[in-house]
């Protein structure tokens, strides 16, 4: 069996800062899913576009743009093999229900994505 170690101090306090096996593969996708296209230095394809589309109108192109978003940064990852990518597009906010199959660990995840602009300028 695969052993993975990473790294996350999203929703910790103190040490240990650690994640293993398929926490690691999850925390890397939340890392590029909740990043804006762009926003990275020196890697202007990392990221997800959802956050450019928040204050677009809620139609069926905007569901279909976010859904090949989510795909695409899915697709890079060999880690990872995608099972379903339900997107709700809503006025005020972009959510999706992302499952995966997580490879190396034979283990089926599933990933809740909310977007909004509050999120997006820092506000809870």
């Amino acid at each position: 069996m695969a052993r993975l170690i990473g790294f996350n101090t999203i929703g910790k306090t103190k040490a240990p800062f650690t994640t293993t096996g398929a926490e690691t593969v999850l925390r890397d996708l939340q890392n590029e899913l909740y990043t804006k296209k762009g926003e990275r230095v020196m890697r202007p394809n990392f990221g997800c576009i959802i956050w450019d589309l928040l204050m677009d109108p809620a139609t069926s192109e905007v569901e279909k743009l976010a859904k090949e978003d989510i795909q695409r940064i899915l697709n890079r990852d060999p880690r990872v093999s995608e099972k379903e990518v339900k997107v709700l597009v809503l006025d005020n906010s972009i959510s999706a229900e992302v499952i995966i199959d997580v490879i190396p660990f034979n283990s089926v995840e599933t990933l809740y994505l909310t977007y909004t602009q509050q999120m997006e300028e820092g506000i809870s």
